[in-house]
């Protein structure tokens, strides 16, 4: 095949021998170099992104309990004044005032208004304590008929 082509003629070329700290050839440190340099740079920018993501976390955290702070206190006054309406609901001149107005009732007249005597309630009568099970099924034993006629509790 080298006969075929005329002008190229090849000659054995030389390499002259490599220093022992140079073992790996320029393209393969280079790579090495590279791959330093993105593992630096990812070692820079990784926790620099870690700290801004924890950053605009917290911020975000911090704006999130402003608004629950701002809402409690809407809700808050909101029920505060529901508790000012319903006291002004309750009040008795307001309601004597609708029976009157809206209603037609009329306030009664001394004649119309009984009273009835209180009486303290009276002492009950100290009971016996219930008797055990194994009392119950002595007396059953016993008088069966008078078991079977006690009403159950």
């Amino acid at each position: 095949m080298l006969a075929l082509i005329p002008h190229s003629r090849l000659y054995p070329v030389l390499l002259p021998p490599r220093p022992a700290g140079e073992a790996v050839g320029p393209a393969r440190r280079r790579r090495r170099s590279l791959g330093a340099v993105v593992a630096a740079v990812a070692l820079v920018i990784v926790p620099a992104i870690a700290l801004v993501a924890q950053r605009t976390h917290a911020a975000r955290t911090g704006y999130a309990i402003l608004a629950l702070r701002g809402e409690v206190e809407a809700l808050q006054a909101e029920h505060a004044r529901l508790l000012a309406d319903v006291a002004a609901l309750r009040a008795p001149d307001r309601i004597e005032r609708i029976a009157i107005v809206q209603l037609g009732m009329v306030p009664p007249r001394p004649h119309q208004v009984a009273s009835l005597p209180v009486v303290p309630p009276a002492r009950s009568v100290a009971r016996s304590p219930a008797p055990s099970p194994l009392q119950r099924i002595a007396a059953w034993l016993i008088r069966p008929e008078a078991a079977a006629a006690e009403p159950a509790r």
